[in-house]
């Protein structure tokens, strides 16, 4: 096992083909822990996950481009003897292997590999965990938002649900599984041993709600669909329309309340018995904001931000996504990647934090197999078992394989 000096002793293996543990490796790739990509010698179904850049390569995924960035590649069937044997050099090594296998399979793996190598963290990233009734169940985007309770107060409230785009439970997932991460490497520091890691989707995001479990465990209040709104008894925690698009004002507290009336020119408001409390700000929200409409109309989202914020009132505009590529506080952070291999100009989302341990180049996605000859060599395999594996078909080196 690594002696972990800060994230760069970290060695991770990435075993996952669903967005949530794939996440999960790339932080702690961006964060800089060596993570390697353990797939199929057909390659990891996360590879044909869509959208598909069909411009260059009908089974390139986008997605795939940007979760696997930063991480090391290796083609290898280790269900096989003589592959598991190869895989097993590559556990001893790592301080972390990351799973999304069904319940009594992860399980099974986990009593295998664990077994031997007790200072080992397995961290499991599924939809429901391990335990529990709907353990194995199968899911999707759309269920994962309806089970941990976000599909019921998203959207118009005298509409349909509706999920939120894309895989973003999967994204708090991976987070949730990446903090689990560092919390079991840290105990691992204390007593020597790992543990295992068991993430569900559905509990990351039930744990993710604020007072929508309290109105129903303190005052019996269902929370719904407030549309823009946030529905909790605050206002304006919410979308408000300004002469050249739309800004999110958030004044929950009394103090931003009544800096924001002052900062609107209607200092009155501030004073309004009716609105004295948030309570009673939500019960008013369509009075308050048909007030307000005058003031934000003539004023463009800048002019508004920038006011609001000279007030300590948290405002921003709402970004178109051409606008958030070209933002100058992301540019400023240094925030974007370009992975020109994909096209010129090509633009993705780079590290999410700034820490010194963070690498500081841009490593695309591996091409399948681009490093199994070097990580296994590293692994102590020499060069005739690594022929011998690759005769048996149970690795793929870069240009060897389909996928």
């Amino acid at each position: 096992m690594a002696n972990m000096q800060g994230m760069s002793g970290l060695r991770v293996l990435d075993l996952s083909d669903q967005v949530s543990g794939a996440y999960c490796g790339r932080l702690l790739a961006t964060a800089g822990a060596q993570v390697t990509l353990v797939e199929p010698t057909a390659g990891s179904r996360l590879r044909s996950r869509p959208p598909l850049l069909t411009a260059i390569d009908p089974m390139r995924s986008a997605a795939f481009e940007y979760l696997s960035a930063w991480k090391r590649g290796v083609a290898l069937d280790w269900d096989s003897g003589p592959g598991f044997d190869a895989f097993g050099h590559l556990l001893d090594q790592a301080d972390v292997v990351i799973t999304s296998m069904a319940d009594s399979q992860a399980l099974a793996f986990d009593g295998r590999v664990r077994s031997e190598r007790p200072g080992l963290v397995h961290v499991s990233a599924t939809a429901y965990g391990l335990s529990g009734p709907w353990a194995g169940w199968r899911s999707s985007d759309l269920t994962d938002w309806a089970s941990g309770g976000y599909l019921y107060i998203t959207g118009d409230p005298l509409r349909e649900p509706l999920q939120g785009a894309g895989p973003w439970t999967s994204y708090v997932a991976g987070i949730t599984a990446a903090v689990g991460t560092m919390a079991a490497l840290h105990a691992r520091r204390t007593s020597g041993r790992g543990q295992l890691v068991d993430v569900g989707t559905m509990e990351s995001m039930a744990s993710s709600h604020q007072w929508s479990l309290v109105m129903w465990s303190h005052q019996g209040r269902i929370k719904h669909r407030a549309n823009n709104r946030h529905a909790e008894a605050h206002h304006p925690v919410s979308l408000m329309q300004v002469s050249d698009g739309w800004v999110c004002i958030g004044a929950p507290t009394a103090a931003q309340w009544t800096s924001l009336c002052i900062a609107l020119e209607l200092p009155e408001m501030a004073d309004d018995p009716r609105y004295a409390t948030s309570g009673l700000r939500f019960d008013a929200a369509e009075e308050i904001d048909g007030r307000f409409a005058p003031f934000l109309m003539s004023r463009t989202r800048t002019e508004v931000v920038e006011l609001l914020q000279e007030f300590h009132v948290p405002a921003s505009a709402v970004l178109s996504m051409d606008e958030v590529q070209e933002d100058e506080q992301l540019e400023a952070r240094a925030f974007w990647a370009y992975p020109e291999h994909l096209a010129s100009g090509a633009k993705m989302p780079g590290l999410p934090f700034v820490l010194p341990s963070s690498p500081d180049d841009f490593r695309a996605a591996p091409s399948l197999g681009a490093d199994t000859r070097a990580v296994l060599s590293e692994a102590g395999i020499d060069d005739a078992e690594i022929e011998s594996l690759l005769d048996a078909g149970v690795i793929a080196l870069h240009g060897t394989a389909h996928g």
